[in-house]
Formats: structure tokens, C-alpha cells, sequence
């Protein structure tokens, strides 16, 4: 696509389709359901803003959950023939395994959702275990602001010439394009797909996901996870594969620049949408 190289194609596809979840659309969920403005998110005359915000969440954290499996599994595969082309030593080819660190943080806590007895004995109040649950639920108040400044730093260190740099290296031509290329996918194409799918499912096959129907949050969670920049982890696939580091800070510095002005303009659109579709 535009004449980019396989492996920065590669690179682009991986910020296209995978997107920042977590750290934009909890806050903005929040926002909108403390809005006056937003009560036509309510399902009925008890709902309230508080569980508007919820389902937001709660509807985010399962796509976040699926995000981060598929971005740690399929996105490592996809990304695996770039980092084999660049030859990387052994040692670094061990982190090409499919089974990551971040996967395997992703099943551990599938894990707990799902096996009653364990979520039980994190959730009992008064035991060594719930302490650790606190503690790591306290950590998890400062993931979203550590993991901005983490951001911040990475870009700096790789959008300064380095002379130790390894693996391939893209021009400033190629790079431009991939950069167009993932800000005209990440916030035009996926967003019209997406909202065009979700109104024909809603429309013409109510009965397939019958909750899109009967709760708007649900809608306007959706259409703001398919227009939210590139995840921010997008910088960790590429330095745990060893390749395109710097070409990964470029995307992602350009595509949450531009993702401000972007998703403010979508994000009305979307809210428009909801109101329009859930008040008929």
C-alpha cells in the first residue's frame, strides 16, 4: 500500500486496526454521562448517570480485553516476518514467541473473571488477598497518567537520532505515507465501516445483538473505540520485535496530535447518531 515496505506496512496495519481503548474512552465516557445533555443515554426512568458511566466501562473493558489479546497474539504474528527479515539475534528472537509477557497478563485476568472461586477470594474483604486486590486496584488508578508519561519518553528517546539504532529503517518519504495512510484508516475508514455496520445490524437485523437495540451506550461506546487513535502499546510491539521504533513514535505522536481535533469532531457525530437512532 502506497509502495511502503513489507514490514512497515506491516507496522501501519497493527496502529490501524488496533486502537487505544482504555486511556480515551473511560474518560470521555465519564464526561458524557455526567452531561445533562447525554439523558437520552438513559435505558429508563432508574437509570442514572453513574450507570450510564458503568456500561460504558464496563462495555470498554471487555473490548479492551479482546483488543489486547488479539494486539498480543495476532499483532506479535503479523509483526513476527518483519522482525525475522531484520535479523535479530537469538536472544531477541525469543520475544517474537507468541505467548508475551502482556498475553499473559491478558489470560490471568480473563482467569479471574471467569473462575468464581478466585474472583470470591480477591473480592472477600478482611483477607491477605483482598489486601493484594487493593493494592493492585490503588497501582491501577495511576496506569493511565504513568502509561501517558511512559509514552512521552519513548517518543523523545526515539525521535532522536540514534546511532546504535538496528533493524530496517524506512525514509522520510515512506514514513510521511504510512503516517497518512494510518491517520486516513484510524480516523475516516474504520469509523465509517463501523458505524455503517452498526446502524445496518440495528436497522435490519435487530435480533443479532439485541443489546445495541435496547441500551445506546453500548452504540456510542463502539463508535467511539473504532475512532479513538492507535494504541499507545503499538510502541511496545515494535521494541518488543526489535524493528521500526522510531517509525512507531512518529505514527503515534502524529496520530494523537491529530486525534484531538478528530475525535472531538467524531465524537459529536457519534453522539448525534445515538440520539437520532434511540429516540425513534
Amino acid at each position: 500500500a502506497l509502495g511502503l515496505s513489507d514490514g512497515f506496512r506491516r507496522l501501519c496495519s497493527i496502529a490501524v486496526f488496533f486502537s487505544n481503548v482504555n486511556t480515551i474512552l473511560i474518560p470521555i465516557m465519564q464526561g458524557i454521562a455526567a452531561s445533562p445533555d447525554a439523558r437520552f443515554l438513559l435505558r429508563d426512568a432508574n437509570d442514572t448517570a453513574q450507570q450510564v458511566a458503568d456500561r460504558a466501562i464496563a462495555y470498554g473493558m471487555i473490548i479492551g480485553i479482546m483488543n489486547n489479546i488479539l494486539r498480543w497474539s495476532v499483532g506479535v504474528a503479523i509483526m513476527r516476518p518483519a522482525a525475522t527479515a531484520a535479523e535479530i539475534s537469538p536472544e531477541d528472537n525469543k520475544k517474537t514467541s507468541w505467548l508475551t509477557p502482556p498475553l499473559i497478563a491478558v489470560m490471568c485476568a480473563v482467569a479471574v473473571v471467569v473462575v468464581s472461586p478466585v474472583q470470591k477470594a480477591l473480592l472477600a474483604e478482611g483477607t491477605y488477598v483482598h489486601t493484594l486486590w487493593l493494592a493492585i486496584d490503588t497501582c491501577g488508578d495511576a496506569c493511565i497518567p504513568l502509561t501517558l508519561l511512559g509514552l512521552g519518553g519513548q517518543l523523545r528517546l526515539q525521535l532522536t537520532p540514534r546511532t546504535d539504532a538496528t533493524g530496517p529503517a524506512t525514509s522520510a518519504s515512506e514514513q510521511k505515507r504510512g503516517v497518512v495512510l494510518v491517520l486516513v484508516g484510524r480516523f475516516l475508514i474504520v469509523p465509517a465501516v463501523s458505524c455503517a455496520a452498526l446502524l445496518a445490524i440495528y436497522v435490519y437485523v435487530p435480533g443479532l445483538v439485541p443489546l445495541l437495540r435496547s441500551d445506546p451506550v453500548l452504540f456510542l461506546t463502539l463508535a467511539i473505540v473504532s475512532a479513538t487513535p492507535p494504541a499507545i502499546n503499538l510502541m511496545t510491539v515494535a521494541q518488543q520485535m526489535g524493528v521500526y521504533e522510531a517509525e512507531a513514535a512518529a505514527i503515534l505522536s502524529c496520530a494523537y496530535a491529530v486525534g484531538v481535533l478528530a475525535l472531538s469532531v467524531e465524537v459529536s457525530i457519534f453522539l448525534w447518531l445515538a440520539s437520532l437512532i434511540h429516540s425513534t
